[in-house]
């Protein structure tokens, strides 16, 4: 089980997404997957509590043709950050 949103490119190959998935308890972490060839990719992960606040984004940066994602646990002030080209 888990809550997040993303964003994939129009031939629905490349998918960047804040994630927090629950698995032996709640994680944020920041994920890219690639359809063809088969890739993923987690950035670190922190565990967070029922309760926390939370922030994720993903910003396009175009200069640099690029996606940065950033997931955040407000309370504690743990955060990600990962730029994808």
């Amino acid at each position: 089980f888990g809550i997040w949103f993303g964003i994939e490119t129009s031939d629905n190959l490349n998918l960047v997404q804040p994630v927090l998935p629950y698995e032996d308890g709640w994680l944020i972490y920041n994920e890219y997957f690639q359809w063809e060839p088969t890739y993923n990719y987690n950035s670190r992960s922190h565990n967070v509590r029922a309760g926390d606040h939370i922030h994720g984004s993903v910003t396009y940066k175009p200069e640099s043709n690029s996606y940065v994602m950033n997931n955040t646990c407000v309370d504690d002030g743990w955060s990600v950050t990962t730029e994808i080209p």
